[in-house]
């Protein structure tokens, strides 16, 4: 028997799992990206509300009615 034959799924297979294998790292790279900004905006969050003295997100005063 030829050993060709074996091998012929393989040459098949292999450009669509390299496809396959391609969409998977840009879609893990695109959740690392997204979990990553979302980690830096909560951080920067926490540092405002310590940087911030209390009381400061309230208005000074009440409003007026009109």
């Amino acid at each position: 028997m030829d050993p060709e034959t074996y091998l012929a799924p393989y040459r098949v297979h292999s450009p669509e799992m390299r496809l396959h294998v391609r969409d998977l790292r840009v879609a893990r790279r695109a959740a690392l990206r997204r979990k990553l900004r979302s980690r830096l905006g909560w951080t920067i969050v926490g540092m405002g509300l310590r940087i911030l003295p209390a009381g400061a997100g309230r208005p000074a005063r009440a409003p007026r009615p009109a």
